[in-house]
């Protein structure tokens, strides 16, 4: 299920596209999870070979970029090794594979790539989706059907392990709540 966002862009978080993906003119950059697109429309002036993919085909259709496209996160429609830059932000916690999530990931980003993954910090799994799951189910204790992972640098360390995924880096940062970032890299 698509769930409607609250927030489509977030200034903070386009501070740190920029300071980790270093976008160049010639960079092949995908997002995954672009909703309708304002990140993708935004990273536009750096390069454009930008793509944005959505699960949710009313975002796609609606979307401000026409760079924006339907997507699976799990069954990207992409070559392998065509992207030097992934970037994903506020949707690995809404994937219910997550393993396939990074082999998709793995497959389409070139070697010596990076990714970059925000996702929310939660001490308790859903608790960042409460409004969403008062705007989707009317209900804010279904925000666990919202969230389906508590994630944190160490899952995602465990969830790549036996990869060509290599952790860089991860760290806490506040941005409308908090936020890890994780940055990844292919070897």
């Amino acid at each position: 299920m698509a769930y409607k966002l609250t927030i489509n862009y977030n200034p903070a978080h386009f501070g740190i596209l920029l300071k980790y993906l270093q976008p160049k003119t010639q960079d092949k950059i995908l997002e995954i999870g672009c909703a309708r697109g304002f990140y993708v429309k935004k990273m536009e002036k750096y390069t454009k070979n930008v793509i944005g993919v959505d699960i949710d085909q009313e975002a796609a259709k609606r979307a401000v970029s026409q760079k924006v496209k339907y997507g699976d996160a799990t069954s990207l429609d992409f070559p392998g090794n065509i992207f030097n830059k992934i970037y994903s932000i506020n949707t690995i916690e809404h994937i219910f594979d997550l393993r396939q999530f990074f082999h998709e990931i793995t497959r389409v980003l070139e070697p010596g790539g990076i990714v970059l993954l925000i996702y929310p910090w939660e001490p308790i799994r859903g608790i960042q989706a409460i409004w969403a799951a008062l705007i989707n189910f009317k209900n804010p204790f279904m925000a666990q059907k919202v969230h389906l992972h508590k994630l944190n640098p160490e899952k995602i360390k465990k969830l790549i392990k036996n990869t060509p995924l290599e952790h860089i880096e991860s760290k806490l940062i506040f941005t409308l709540g908090f936020n890890y970032v994780t940055l990844l890299a292919k070897k």
